[in-house]
């Protein structure tokens, strides 16, 4: 048998996953908000991060499992009431086949999520295809029936076997279950606090990674004086790109909830919108797909994330200024 939400969730397009399948759930589920609003709100556009001694493609998710909770949290401010629900470990064995265990923790999920699709409402699932973000719109047989970044770039979204998945550090869906009224300055007063602490890096920390400003002075150690690997140059590009969309994302909400917010903070939004095209530049200089860490690049990307820190600090000193004056 098969079941279908009446209106599908559509990913939408973006840089980082959570992002895309969670604006194409709020979307379909008829609250009209932007992908700058969902990247905002939820905390993560405030995030600047970076490995030690690596450009890894991990940067841009490798957070403390407390930010990742606070980030799900945060989204309520969206106007939609988020339950999350885990469901086990889910691992392999050696012959990369998942484990008993995994087997009994994924189907835990996957009924979980035919009672939400029952329910018509679709869901946002951690671990769908690769360690990514995405969306449950049905299911079939033993099939979940997804969403993903595949059809943004001319793929077919096949189901997935609720066994399927790549999900470290456990199985996860987010459900959305009721629609929430939002006080919009109350929201945005939240939003700039928790941007404001996770933006100085004065947030829980994972082991080998830097969150704040800092993360820029590791970024041009990592780029001028640390060895590079094969994932060094999609490392670079990746986090670039999802950086450049997060600082983007900021300038915009800014300037949205600027009307009901005094003091203003539009010279704060104006400091996030250059820092928007400084890191567009980074991301020019190390543009998605094969590429080679080419010193001149290097050297010049430094140069760019030398001043990328200079002007993040000065936006994170103006907010804090407006928040003083709430």
């Amino acid at each position: 048998m098969e079941r279908m939400v009446s209106k599908p969730a559509e990913y939408k397009p973006c840089w980082f996953s959570y992002h895309g399948a969670l604006q194409g759930v709020l979307n379909s589920l008829g609250v009209d908000v932007g992908l700058d609003e969902v990247i905002a709100v939820s905390g993560y556009g405030w995030i600047t991060n970076a490995m030690r001694k690596n450009m890894c493609p991990s940067a841009p998710s490798a957070h403390h499992r407390d930010i990742w909770m606070g980030n799900y949290g945060a989204t309520e401010n969206l106007g939609y009431k988020v339950n999350i629900v885990t469901s086990g470990s889910f691992e392999w064995d050696c012959d990369r086949k998942p484990t008993p265990e995994s087997v009994v923790n994924a189907g835990k999920q996957f009924d979980v999520v035919k009672k939400e699709i029952d329910a018509d409402r679709p869901v946002v699932m951690w671990g769908i295809l690769i360690p990514e973000y995405g969306i449950v719109n049905g299911y079939g047989g033993e099939d979940y029936i997804v969403k993903t970044f595949r059809s943004l770039i001319g793929q077919h979204d096949s189901p997935i076997h609720f066994t399927g998945l790549m999900a470290p550090g456990g199985l996860m869906t987010l459900r959305f279950t009721e629609r929430i009224e939002i006080d919009p300055k109350k929201a945005a007063v939240e939003t700039l606090k928790r941007g404001y602490q996770l933006g100085i890096g004065d947030v829980p920390r994972l082991h080998n990674y830097v969150m704040g400003p800092e993360a820029y002075d590791v970024y041009v150690k990592n780029l001028t004086e640390e060895s590079f690997d094969g994932w060094s140059y999609h490392g670079t590009a990746y986090t670039m790109a999802c950086l450049m969309e997060a600082k983007w994302s900021i300038s915009e909400y800014l300037r949205k909830v600027d009307p009901d917010i005094e003091p203003s903070l539009a010279d704060v939004a104006d400091k996030y919108d250059a820092l928007h095209k400084i890191l567009q530049r980074c991301n020019e200089k190390f543009p998605m797909g094969p590429g080679e860490m080419q010193t001149e690049s290097c050297v010049n990307v430094a140069g760019l994330l030398r001043e990328a820190k200079k002007v993040e600090v000065e936006a994170l000193e103006g907010l804090k200024k407006a928040l003083d004056g709430l």
